[in-house]
């Protein structure tokens, strides 16, 4: 595997009062193995595709892997592709978006996430907070960002967190105050229909804020902007989600001074 240094360390994109420095990093892995059919390419990335669909084939697997990993790839921002020869092996490249971390040494993870809690402003641990995202890791690190915050829940699919809605609004008024969505291409039409969904369950509510997830890649900016326009949606945030990113969010919105 060959993995490519940094590249546009220094760019930077000032959005809503964030300034996010990001890199690429560009992966290459080859292979000398059976190859694939360039005319399969394309539709290699299908799940549950093979290129050798014949009952004689030699090569076991479920078609799955390729599909996952663009998907994966995809969720983070970046690209992928692939070239191959059939009989002589195949060559996949993709991008993977990342932000510099600060050398800055933190505090033991208990004492950091105590600080932060306790810093949360009144405003927001007032607000009933609902978090959609695939990722496990993100909706964690979210959910220790609220953990003081009266009412937050967190779900992994759209489904799940319509169904959240409905049920606290048998409750409450209006069911959230805060909905955080995460998008990126493959969703992009299930994020719109999800939104208009929540809307018209909270009745149109405008005091309703919906703040879209997504990865800091120039793919992802233009994504969010097309989906924004369509839903009339203002906020953005973009991953990896840090403390200063949320409070710069929070105040760009005028939830707090």
């Amino acid at each position: 595997m060959q993995q490519q240094e940094l590249i546009d360390e220094n760019k930077e994109n000032s959005t809503y009062g964030q300034t996010v420095k990001r890199g690429i990093l560009s992966f290459e892995l080859c292979d000398t193995g059976i190859g694939i059919d360039p005319k399969y390419i394309q539709r290699a990335w299908e799940s549950f595709s093979q290129g050798d669909m014949s009952i004689t084939k030699e090569q076991d697997g479920t078609g799955l892997g390729l599909s996952i990993c663009k998907s994966l790839v995809e969720i983070n921002g970046g690209e992928i592709k692939a070239e191959s020869q059939l009989g002589k092996g195949s060559k996949f490249s993709f991008t993977w978006n990342v932000e510099p971390l600060s050398m800055t040494p933190l505090p033991r993870e208990s004492q950091f996430n105590e600080r932060i809690s306790y810093a949360l402003p009144h405003a927001i641990r007032k607000k009933r907070i609902l978090i959609i995202h695939s990722v496990e890791s993100v909706r964690n690190s979210l959910l220790k960002y609220f953990i003081r915050v009266e009412k937050v829940d967190a779900f992994d699919s759209f489904d799940k967190g319509i169904k959240a809605v409905k049920t606290c609004k048998e409750l409450y008024k209006h069911a959230y105050d805060i909905i955080f969505i995460s998008l990126y291409e493959n969703n992009k039409e299930e994020v719109i229909n999800t939104v208009l969904e929540l809307k018209k369950l909270e009745n149109n509510n405008n005091n309703l804020k919906i703040i879209l997830i997504v990865f800091s890649s120039d793919e992802g900016i233009k994504l969010a902007e097309s989906v924004k326009q369509a839903l009339e949606i203002t906020f953005v945030i973009y991953a990896p989600i840090t403390w200063n990113k949320l409070i710069d969010q929070f105040k760009c919105m005028k939830i707090i001074n």
